[in-house]
């Protein structure tokens, strides 16, 4: 087991939490990428808390991580807006062209 980034993985999935809960539907491509972060956080620890390799987990992971980077970068073409702050998500941020 490597406690390190289990804990590191669960503190990553409770801000994927934090941010779905404060997106909701208003951002649709930023809350899927934050559910594929939920899902590569909860493979990955999987795959840390267990003893030799994992490999249904580290497919998992892989999957779920190009998948939110597809997201991401989809949510941020559309200029969708973000959840801020980023380590302790509260409120929903403007977007590019509401800065302007």
């Amino acid at each position: 087991m490597n406690l390190t980034y289990v804990v590191f993985d669960t503190a990553v999935g409770v801000v994927a939490l934090r941010s779905l809960a404060v997106l909701g539907k208003r951002a649709p491509w930023t809350s899927a990428g934050w559910g594929a972060t939920l899902v590569a956080a909860g493979a990955a620890v999987a795959k840390y808390a267990q003893n030799g390799p994992q490999s249904g987990a580290l497919i998992v992971a892989e999957g779920a991580f190009a998948f939110l980077t597809a997201c991401f970068i989809i949510a941020f073409v559309r200029d969708e807006p973000q959840a801020e702050p980023l380590l302790w998500p509260v409120r929903l941020g403007p977007t590019r062209a509401q800065r302007r």
